[in-house]
């Protein structure tokens, strides 16, 4: 069940608004929102925060990742009634959180900044491991799929998807924004090394060892709106979907009409821009 409490509660009195950056590896979470029987990232970091500042918090993030996804960055905002410094809120919330959540940056801001409301694009990057043979070094961060891909197909699908669009047939069934409607900014699909994430690593000599980035940047997402782009790509890269079928695909605005959600694991929030 998920948390029904308001995303915004009053403020304590003689409270400051303090921005913290946070950093995780969601695969053992419920994803980020709390959730009433289930781990969340926002549960194990407003109990660490309370127990430290000794009064009830309410973390608010730039976006509820879901179950399974991680975050390079995700800036967060809280009202704290503290005379505490923010290096030291920095130090002892690092002493408290479990190894896979860390902060990364905490700093005094302006009341009047939201985490969620004051940003204006994100960037999300999905990470492939195209490879026949699994890699133990990148289990959890990507998605191994062992066929081989037709990265060019891929690509001319992907240009489809950009820009202002009805994005209804790539989210959730279950999504509750009022519009489908999203600013796909760009999208692009590339290839790289193994090499650069796993130094030291060696081809194992049975055939093409590849990472494919997909990596989207919008002024927002719908519910697993980037997984299920994922999902139609790697369709059409595996030749069971041309690439000219995503323009019927936006038309049909149902979700039937695409592809499968891709795994969380390969997905991670690594960038947020405010004004």
């Amino acid at each position: 069940m998920q948390d029904n409490r308001k995303d915004e509660t009053p403020p304590e009195p003689d409270s400051r608004r303090v921005r913290i950056d946070l950093e995780y590896l969601g695969g053992r979470y419920a994803g980020w929102q709390w959730q009433d029987n289930a781990l969340s990232i926002q549960q194990v970091v407003e109990e660490a925060l309370a127990a430290m500042v000794r009064h009830p918090v309410r973390v608010t993030a730039s976006g509820r990742t879901d179950a399974g996804v991680h975050a390079l960055l995700q800036p967060t905002h809280v009202d704290l009634a503290t005379n505490m410094e923010d290096v030291h809120i920095l130090r002892g919330l690092n002493s408290l959180l479990p190894e896979d959540i860390a902060v990364r940056a905490v700093a005094t801001v302006d009341g009047r900044w939201n985490a969620r409301k004051s940003a204006v694009r994100k960037t999300y990057r999905y990470m492939i491991h195209n490879s026949r043979i699994p890699s133990v070094f990148l289990h959890g961060r990507v998605w191994r799929i062992p066929h081989p891909l037709d990265i060019p197909a891929m690509r001319t699908a992907a240009a489809m998807l950009v820009g202002e669009r009805d994005f209804a047939s790539f989210r959730a069934s279950g999504c509750s924004s009022k519009s489908p409607v999203r600013n796909l900014m760009a999208l692009d699909v590339a290839t790289g090394s193994i090499e650069e994430f796993v130094p030291g690593f060696s081809s194992t000599g049975e055939g093409e060892e590849e990472l494919v980035i997909m990596t989207f940047t919008g002024s927002g997402f719908l519910k697993q709106m980037v997984r299920n782009m994922v999902g139609t790509l790697v369709e059409v890269g595996r030749g069971k979907m041309a690439p000219e079928q995503v323009g019927a695909i936006l038309e049909a605005k149902d979700r039937r009409a695409a592809g499968p959600c891709a795994p969380p694991q390969g997905l991670c929030l690594i960038d947020v821009i405010y004004d």
